[in-house]
């Protein structure tokens, strides 16, 4: 099944002062009715008009049915009671049941959170002024403790230094707080800058760290390279057993299989004859035996004497 469409909230519609304002229908919320309160008593100022007249110069503004049909089973007490009274009776019959309590009590329960000061000050100001004239309104003193008591706890050190006099008003002492806090937030963000600079460098330095090291294992432009072997060199290392990578004479190996690598370029020289000779293997030098005389039997010499 398809999802139910929500109630749309009522609109309060005033195109000048000095004209009836218009209360649309919909849902009615303590924000309308604080609304429609307002536009109302804007439309009585600006026409001049008398208490006892009240109530029914706007009466014809409500367009919701509900609040229509209301009206008209209670008209005669309503025209004659005062505005405050009509609007005590639209509140009572209209918003959810105990919405005073509830109000008061996310008032009560706000913190600060992660909101600078001045926004969320100004956000419980608007909540509780909801609440004028009902028993759940909070006054100044109680809304300043509810303030100090739910501030966060990069402001809260600051305001308690700056020992802030008691005898501020509301409006004086939310002030003084938000420069506080505006000075906290400057401060961290400053902080923060240099953090994430810090951090940038030392990742842009280590990549080019590992650039530059892959580059210079690659490639060194300054380090001397060893040139190839001459024609020369070639014959001499196949003529006396040499390997053409390590470059040296009289090995047991071939180039594929040399783990000795190549000769350091800045000291090489180029192969010799001499050089060969040099690493020549030394022939072992056995002693000479000088020659050994026959022994004949004795029997032998006696026959031929």
């Amino acid at each position: 099944s398809r999802p139910r469409k929500m109630t749309k909230s009522t609109i309060v519609e005033q195109s000048t002062p000095n004209k009836p304002p218009k209360l649309t229908a919909g849902k009615i919320t303590p924000q309308v009715a604080c609304d429609w309160e307002n536009a109302c008593n804007t439309y009585f100022l600006h026409k001049q008009i008398t208490t006892k007249d009240q109530v029914k110069m706007i009466a014809s503004g409500m367009a919701d049915p509900r609040l229509c049909t209301r009206y008209l089973t209670q008209r005669a007490t309503l025209d004659t009671g005062t505005f405050s009274q009509y609007m005590k009776a639209l509140r009572d019959a209209w918003l959810k049941s105990h919405w005073a309590t509830k109000l008061r009590k996310k008032v009560k329960g706000s913190q600060q959170g992660t909101h600078t000061f001045y926004e969320w000050a100004l956000d419980l100001q608007s909540q509780n002024a909801l609440l004028y004239r009902n028993p759940s309104h909070l006054s100044d003193v109680q809304l300043w403790d509810q303030l100090e008591a739910n501030l966060c706890d990069e402001p809260t050190a600051p305001v308690i230094r700056a020992k802030l006099d008691d005898n501020l008003t509301l409006k004086e002492w939310i002030e003084e707080v938000k420069h506080l806090d505006d000075e906290c937030q400057e401060g961290l963000a400053s902080q923060w800058k240099v953090t994430e600079e810090i951090h940038r460098s030392s990742k842009h330095t280590a990549m080019t760290t590992n650039k530059t090291s892959s580059s210079s294992k690659m490639y060194n432009s300054s380090s001397p390279r060893l040139g190839a072997l001459t024609e020369t060199e070639r014959t001499l290392l196949m003529k006396h057993k040499g390997c053409f990578k390590c470059r040296k004479f009289y090995i047991s190996h071939q180039s594929k299989d040399c783990t000795d690598g190549a000769p350091d370029a800045s000291s090489y020289k180029t192969l010799t004859e001499s050089d060969a000779n040099a690493a020549k293997p030394k022939l072992k030098t056995v002693a000479a035996v000088g020659p050994v005389g026959a022994v004949m039997p004795l029997s032998v010499l006696d026959d031929g004497s």
